[in-house]
């Protein structure tokens, strides 16, 4: 997982007084804090000079606040230096903690009863990073896609239907990745090592001497809706085309 800093923005203040010019000042700039700079500059001020190659001094309109970020009509305001990387055109600032997964990473939407307990297994059990987030739903990368948690009510489960293939009775529905075989022997063990984890399919080989010969898993996310995990012996055999007799 790759983690990002956040940048704070710097603002450039000119010919203010020494004690608005203090740090406290500088690292909250927002819509309120803005307009205050600008009162405070009206009231002990009702003009300023321009600074000009030609004449030492000149008019100057003051200064207004719009939606948070500040237009420039004098220079006793001074500027503020462009948005850094985290942060948005409206002001908020941001970290990011996963890049997305190359080509068109896929968007999943899973109901759950409990936004703690599902930041705990999808965040921490799981390693995804986190990202964006509301009192009622929260995102996380899954190896670069997209799967949101949407809090449904306390009494949610996943309703289970089952469907044998290679002789297990597997359940549906079910969503994970197709992980290298490396990956997978060390999620799997992670997860045995893990006590809440109670598996529905243990970790094996499934599918020998075939095309789609391939290592998967099955167990539970805390809300009910199942997972599996998988690692074909085979990465380019994942789409083979073929009668499977189960």
């Amino acid at each position: 997982m790759m983690v990002g800093s956040a940048i704070r923005p710097h603002i450039n203040v000119h010919y203010m007084r020494r004690n608005i010019y203090s740090n406290r000042l500088i690292q909250r700039w927002t819509s309120c804090i803005i307009p205050r700079y600008i009162d405070s500059i009206h009231s002990s001020r009702s003009s300023c000079n321009h600074r000009s190659d030609n004449t030492n001094s000149n008019r100057c309109d003051s200064a207004t606040a719009i939606r948070g970020s500040v237009r420039r009509d004098c220079e006793c305001i001074g500027s503020v230096r462009s948005l850094s990387s985290s942060e948005s055109s409206s002001g908020s600032e941001y970290i990011k903690l996963a890049d997305p997964a190359p080509g068109s990473p896929f968007h999943l939407a899973l109901p759950v009863h409990d936004l703690d307990i599902a930041k705990d297994f999808y965040g921490n059990i799981i390693g995804c990073a986190e990202g964006r987030s509301s009192e009622k739903w929260q995102d996380y990368s899954l190896n670069g896609h997209q799967i949101v948690c949407h809090w449904v009510g306390n009494d949610y489960r996943c309703q289970d239907y089952f469907n044998p293939v290679d002789g297990d009775e597997v359940p549906v529905p079910h969503f994970g990745l197709a992980l290298t075989e490396p990956q997978f022997h060390t999620l799997a063990q992670r997860l045995k090592n893990t006590p809440s984890i109670k598996f529905i399919i243990e970790p094996h080989l499934r599918f020998k001497g075939q095309p789609g010969e391939q290592w998967t898993m099955f167990f539970k996310d805390p809300s009910g809706n199942n997972l599996e995990f998988k690692a074909m012996t085979r990465i380019e055999n994942l789409f083979a085309k073929y009668g499977v007799v189960d």
